[in-house]
């Protein structure tokens, strides 16, 4: 440990280890006179007192010290109050206290609605006889020939077909799909 060869400072040191001192006694009794009373100052009893006086003396002492009786009262109540929740007349101090409203309650979504896939072929070209226009489409190494009216593969129905693009229905939604077509006969 360092030893403090100034005078000056060894005075300071000394004062500021007695400030810090009696600044902790003073919390101790603060702290302590939450609990208990702090014992007031002696009075000297005079030679020569009186029964009355001793009486007065006595009653004054009883109000001054502490009344087990009110300790007791209050164990007994703590005790009669469940650890779980504080009393009702007692105030929570270190509740968790939450600003943010409540989140929404949430509420099951319903399944998002089928949607109707691509067309799942790819248009090689067509060509039209006496009126009626038939189109090919391949799907891997398979050709299909499509006209007005065919069924693909039990999904889709051909509504109609002009040069420019074919009307189909998808059958497991019954919705439309508008498929565009190469171009000249």
């Amino acid at each position: 440990m360092a030893t403090i060869s100034n005078p000056k400072r060894q005075r300071i040191a000394m004062l500021i280890v007695a400030v810090g001192g009696a600044l902790l006694v003073a919390r101790v009794f603060a702290l302590a006179g939450d609990d208990a009373e702090i014992a007031g100052p002696v009075q000297a009893k005079p030679a020569r007192s009186s029964p009355a006086r001793e009486a007065a003396v006595v009653a004054a002492g009883a109000a001054s010290s502490v009344r087990l009786d009110r300790l007791q009262a209050h164990e007994a109540r703590q005790q009669a109050v469940p650890a779980s929740r504080p009393a009702a007349s007692q105030p929570v101090l270190f509740d968790t206290v939450s600003w943010q409203p409540p989140p929404p309650k949430l509420v099951a979504a319903a399944p998002p609605k089928p949607v109707t896939p691509p067309f799942p072929y790819a248009y090689m070209g067509g060509l039209s006889e006496d009126g009626v226009r038939t189109s090919f489409f391949t799907k891997g190494e398979r050709v299909l020939p499509v006209k007005a009216g065919d069924t693909i593969d039990a999904v889709y129905r051909v509504d109609e077909m002009t040069d420019k693009q074919m009307t189909l229905t998808y059958l497991p939604l019954n919705e439309t799909l508008v498929v565009a077509l190469g171009g000249g006969s």
